[in-house]
Order: C-alpha cells, then structure tokens, then sequence
C-alpha cells in the first residue's frame, strides 16, 4: 500500500528528512500497491474525511492511457464526505536533479461533474513540511480533459533532491467533484535553455562545415 499520512496544520510528517535518491521516476500504476515500498507518499487532508482515498483505476469508468486498463491511480469526490472539501495528496519517491528537471504525466476526468482539480508541487527543501511544497502548475475544473491528455511542468529551481506532489481538490462535494485519474509519470532532466541554444548553433553551423570539407577534398 502507499504509506499513508495525515496532513496537520503545519507537516505532511513531522521530521521527516528526503534522501539521495535516482535521477528519474517511471510510474505506470499497474499496482498501486506496491507503491509505499517504492517511496511513495499518500496524505489526506479533506474535511470532512470521507470514503476514499486513492486507490486502483476502475476500468469500468474509463481504461488506462497505456498499459492494462485499470493500470492507473484514481481518486474521487468521496475522498470527502457531504458537502466537504476534498485535499488529497500523492507524493513522489525523492529524485535528485542535477538540472531543469520535467515531470510530465497524463490526466483526465469521468466528466460527469466539474469541480475536480489537480495541483502539481515540488519540494526541495530536505522535509516533508506542508508548507515547503511550492507550486509548479495546475489542471483546473474548467479545463480538465474527459480524454486522456499529457501534461508537462519543468523544475527549474537547482540542484537538490526533491520530491514532486500531486493534489487533489474539490471546494464542495456537493456541489461538484468527479473522478480522476493519473497515469505514466515520468520525471527525468532536460537539457537547459542554455545548452539548448548551443546544440541549435551547433546544428546550424554543420551545413557550413560540410560545405568547407567538400571544397577542401
């Protein structure tokens, strides 16, 4: 099972410190219960709490982006009971980036009903402290696929070990909230802007080297 953790005011988990860990996470979900041995982190913070938390997709509702159709991980409004506001984390095993990192990943919605809301955090500062979690980018309600769509947010914030959080929102269960689901994350570096630049003038100046080796041969 994802170890589970339950969100005070202030901590996700009290004195927990990150670790060296590997330069890139592949997560495809096939079974979500493997996924505390693997460093993932689940919290729970809705209020009322309610029946759920995360648990294995449910192909009944819609099948998996890739892989085995209930390979994914799936929450829901019921993560919060009547009227509730739903607040429901999922954070990843420790990475260490030695550069811009990216962590794409695909989502979507039943679309049955609005509300439902995906937050993507990092946290490079060694603990687990709610409020050391920073804001990288968001899937709101208006905009939430009903297919499966990719996603792609860059860390640009240094060197560190980090971990990259998932957060599920919804303002009132009685008024909005769904299902989602998310599958094929892929946390890994991409080159800087500056060696970007430098490999497109590098690749801009080949036609001229060949054409000065052809003249000289």
């Amino acid at each position: 099972m994802i170890r589970k953790l339950v969100i005070s005011a202030a901590l996700i988990a009290a004195g927990a410190t990150a670790q060296a860990g590997p330069l890139s996470i592949t997560e495809g979900f096939d079974n979500i219960g493997t996924l505390g041995a693997a460093g993932w982190l689940a919290a729970y913070g809705s209020t009322p709490p309610g029946e759920t938390g995360w648990f294995q997709g449910n192909s009944g509702i819609f099948g998996a982006s890739s892989g085995a159709a209930d390979s994914y991980i799936a929450a829901n409004y019921l993560n919060a009971g009547p009227g509730g506001t739903v607040d429901t984390w999922l954070v990843t095993p420790v990475v260490t980036v030695l550069g811009y990192t990216g962590i794409s990943f695909d989502t979507r919605t039943a679309g049955g009903f609005p509300g439902d809301n995906l937050e993507i955090y990092y946290n490079n500062s060694g603990t687990l402290n709610i409020a050391d979690f920073v804001l990288l980018g968001s899937v709101t309600s208006a905009s939430y696929p009903v297919d499966w769509a990719n996603f792609d947010f860059t860390y640009t914030a240094g060197t560190a070990d980090v971990r990259f959080a998932f957060r599920y929102t919804v303002k009132n269960t009685d008024e909005g909230g769904d299902y989602i689901g998310i599958d094929s994350v892929n946390v890994r570096g991409v080159p800087e802007p500056e060696a970007l630049g430098i490999l497109a003038a590098g690749m801009l100046l080949m036609p001229l080297a060949l054409r000065r080796r052809r003249k000289t041969a």
